[in-house]
């Protein structure tokens, strides 16, 4: 599990000091096996802990047990968004080399099919693929959680662009999640429509509390 260096050194005093909880010293550990010449660094230091960063240290030499608390929970939610991303974009790309032997022929599974009805579920799986990476490398840039609502700012755009995509069909404009039996386009339009509201309900209640 890789940490952002500014949580693991907001927790090296509680480190070297012993009074690091078992879960501290683990994570602390491991982020030193993937970064050696940062460990020796920080070992080195004969001064404050501040040298480390390329910006002053908001929390000091010092940090609390409560500190501890809440920097382990922001590395456990940042950690955790980009494993869960990580994961939905590895599994969503995977599912585009599916494939079954028939006749002694290898039958790719997500492009087989006719036009008009298995064919069709290439470019979705693909947005979606496309979806949970971009997601995942914008969750790698961020040192602190993201915010509900935008998660659901991102989760609502994805939707909505999903009920426009179309293909060209003998010279038409064929809409892909409408044609034949629309209830599957219905469906997502309106599932984006709630999380837009959602969206907006979260985005309002964030800024009321951040005034």
């Amino acid at each position: 599990m890789k940490l952002e260096r500014e949580v693991i050194i907001d927790l090296l005093p509680a480190y070297f000091s012993g009074e690091a909880s078992a879960a501290t010293r683990t994570l602390v550990e491991e982020f030193f096996r993937e970064n050696p010449d940062f460990e020796k660094s920080a070992r080195s230091a004969a001064g404050p802990l501040d040298s480390l960063k390329a910006a002053p240290s908001r929390l000091g030499a010092g940090l609390d047990a409560e500190r501890e608390k809440l920097a382990l929970e922001r590395a456990r939610l940042v950690t955790e968004t980009r494993s869960s991303f990580f994961w939905l974009a590895v599994i969503s790309t995977l599912m585009l080399f599916l494939f079954r032997i028939q006749n002694g022929k290898v039958i790719w599974i997500v492009w087989s099919g006719s036009t008009s009805g298995s064919g069709s579920r290439a470019p979705l799986i693909m947005a979606m693929t496309a979806f949970f990476w971009l997601f995942y490398l914008y969750a790698r840039t961020r040192t602190t959680p993201l915010p509900a609502h935008t998660k659901f700012l991102w989760m609502a755009t994805f939707y909505s662009l999903l009920t426009g995509f179309f293909k060209i069909e003998n010279h038409k404009i064929v809409w892909v999640l409408f044609h034949g039996d629309p209830s599957a386009g219905i469906f997502i339009a309106a599932f984006a429509a709630a999380l837009w509201c959602i969206y907006f309900i979260q985005w309002w209640q964030f800024k009321r509390t951040n005034k």
